[in-house]
């Protein structure tokens, strides 16, 4: 189950990051799922993209949030007021999303954990 789950992450955060791509005129190097414990997403410096497989069972509108954040950083490696234009130019709910992250986001987190 587990399988499928990260599976259909990987493809619904492709979507997304490809979506963005087209807006923004960059392309991630590449985009790994990853079994993380904090973080939603992350933008190393040579342009990999991150992302927790546990997006999958957010809202979609929440998932489009940390895609955008996270591509927003291939345009602005910083958390500037021209990062955040980007990132509110690609997701216009991104304080309801980081809300609902802050609230729901630890519960999702603990799914298959021992």
């Amino acid at each position: 189950a587990l399988a499928l789950l990260r599976a259909e992450a990987g493809r619904r955060i492709g979507t997304r990051a490809s979506r963005h791509a087209l807006v923004l005129g960059v392309a991630p190097r590449a985009i790994r799922l990853k079994d993380t414990r904090t973080r939603w997403g992350s933008c190393a410096p040579d342009g990999t993209l991150a992302f927790s497989w546990r997006l999958v069972m957010a809202p979609d509108w929440v998932m489009d949030y940390v895609v955008a954040h996270e591509m927003a950083h291939l345009r602005e490696m910083n958390h500037s007021p021209r990062f955040w234009a980007q990132v509110a130019r690609l997701s216009p709910h991104r304080l309801a999303a980081h809300e609902w992250l802050r609230r729901h986001g630890p519960g999702l987190l603990r799914v298959g954990r021992a």
